[in-house]
């Protein structure tokens, strides 16, 4: 691994920062993944390494906020409990599918995948009528699984997408559809995990200390989430479509 001697402790304080804003953003709104995913790969690390890293890191912070959003009483136990295992195995697929894919496909497929996000964010912020609807297990099923699927082969943006699909499908309410995102999100990045750190791709010393400043940055972003409500994850909502908008026009314009 020639290219972690390219890791300077520059870099790793970045990562730092970074792994706290993912966090931060991905407990309320989804898509720290579209922040994370980037920086790693700006660093010159692999792609196959950087979804690995990247969904070590975002595990730990997505415990967090489920911690949180289940003290709150903001999961739907129902959906939950129906979709949980059938995301766990869809995200385990996609993951070890996603090791026989060339790096430059799975680099594309990530940018591809972002502006994708950005359209589903800027959707999200509309508002969705309520509707009552069965929670069948199939509804449940086919609304997170193959979320589940695309966590485990590509992974940005799917705290966002999951979210989309329950208020779209299932038509849950909107912190409601936000809380019960994230242990299915859990979930699927256990899942994925298994099967990275099965395959050593997995480089713990930028998983570990991401990590850590995820978890921060998650408890932080779910206590605000769950304080102010629907009205403030939409604000989040607005900040991350200007900010992923502008991130993705700059990345166009230099390539």
């Amino acid at each position: 691994m020639d290219f972690l001697q390219e890791i300077t402790t520059l870099w790793i304080i970045i990562f730092i920062i970074t792994g706290f804003i993912a966090g931060y953003i991905d407990s309320i709104a989804g898509g720290g993944g579209m922040i994370q995913v980037p920086v790693l790969l700006y660093s010159g690390i692999p792609p196959v390494f950087v979804l690995a890293t990247n969904k070590m890191a975002s595990l730990f912070g997505t415990l967090m906020a489920t911690i949180k959003y289940f003290l709150s009483k903001k999961i739907s136990l129902k959906v939950v409990g129906v979709a949980i295992i059938p995301c766990l195995l869809a995200s385990y697929v996609g993951s070890k599918l996603v090791m026989y894919i060339p790096d430059y496909v799975i680099k594309w497929a990530i940018l591809i995948a972002i502006p994708i996000a950005l359209i589903f964010l800027l959707k999200k912020s509309k508002d969705i009528s309520e509707e009552k609807t069965k929670l069948t297990n199939k509804n449940i099923i086919l609304a997170t699984a193959p979320i589940g699927f695309y966590d485990g082969i590509l992974g940005p943006g799917t705290g966002t997408y999951m979210t989309i699909s329950m208020k779209k499908f299932l038509h849950l309410d909107y912190i409601i559809s936000t809380a019960s995102t994230k242990p299915l999100n859990l979930a699927t990045n256990v899942g994925s995990a298994i099967a990275f750190v099965m395959a050593g791709k997995v480089l713990w010393m930028i998983a570990i200390p991401m990590a850590i400043s995820n978890m921060l940055g998650s408890y932080i972003g779910s206590h605000y989430a769950i304080k102010g409500g629907e009205s403030f994850i939409k604000k989040v909502l607005i900040f991350v479509l200007i900010f992923m908008l502008v991130a993705n026009i700059i990345k166009i314009t230099l390539s």
